[in-house]
């Protein structure tokens, strides 16, 4: 069952709605683009979950916590019967290559180590446990739910799920002990501590003077949309919409960027 669902990130949403509306530097687009791979593979796992995990287990999406002065991200959690398991979402495309414990991208651009920081959200996790009087087993893990990605010389880590194995490893957690009452209150005491989304977010400077106006299309995001009477067409993909829906959608992504 899931207990807190994922919600779409304020930085994209703010990138999004900014989406051809302003130029965006290099920089931006790579970032931009990290923004929605990210969201994009939790929210695929998150669905993943619903549909095959039994309502007998909780998870929680998109946590944050604060332990002492130091503080920790989880993508998702799922709470068992007898275990905290912590997942780290990774849905990068592309090849990359293990090597005496380093992470690489084909060819040979090194990469920071995804289980380092897995293994620290775990510790950190163990202790915020101990000090909530918690006895669960924090396990940890890291998913690569990409159907493109490859690790060359894979080492065989129990921490690592890759695309294929995805499926199996749900499967596996329906075989765990289910989850009682005491899990679901904890659940709901690990959302009350949530310290939330990273208070400083990093989103392009703009103004509504400067930006693009236009209709933007829901399928290809362009700011192609021409009206016809009642209709709203792309003149890019041709997707056709009922000119109100397309005028409330943009007028919605304006509130997102000037909030009264």
């Amino acid at each position: 069952m899931i207990v807190k669902h994922l919600e779409k990130p304020y930085e994209l949403t703010i990138f999004d709605a900014l989406y051809l509306r302003i130029h965006f530097s290099r920089k931006e687009e790579l970032y931009h683009n990290n923004l929605k791979l990210g969201y994009e593979g939790e929210l695929r796992f998150e669905q993943s979950l619903e549909k095959s995990l039994k309502e007998s287990f909780y998870v929680l999406s998109d946590m944050r916590f604060e332990f002492g002065t130091t503080s920790f991200q989880l993508d998702s959690l799922i709470l068992t019967g007898e275990e905290m398991i912590l997942l780290d979402i990774k849905n990068h495309p592309g090849d990359y290559k293990f090597s005496e414990n380093r992470w690489f991208k084909m060819p040979n651009k090194e990469i920071s180590n995804p289980l380092l920081q897995l293994k620290r959200n775990e510790t950190l996790m163990r202790q915020l446990m101990e000090h909530l009087h918690q006895r669960l087993t924090v396990e940890s893990y890291n998913v690569f739910n990409h159907p493109e990605f490859t690790l060359y010389q894979a080492p065989l880590s129990k921490h690592f799920i890759f695309p294929t194995q995805i499926p199996r490893f749900i499967s596996s957690l329906n075989e765990r002990q289910p989850a009682h009452s005491s899990q679901l209150k904890l659940a709901h005491q690990l959302i009350s501590i949530d310290i939330g989304p990273y208070p400083q977010p990093q989103i392009p400077k703009y103004q509504y003077t400067l930006l693009k106006k236009g209709l933007r299309c829901k399928e290809c995001h362009s700011l192609s949309m021409k009206t016809e009477g009642r209709r709203a067409v792309c003149l890019k993909c041709h997707n056709h919409e009922h000119v109100h829906d397309a005028i409330l959608r943009n007028i919605h992504e304006f509130q997102q960027l000037f909030p009264r």
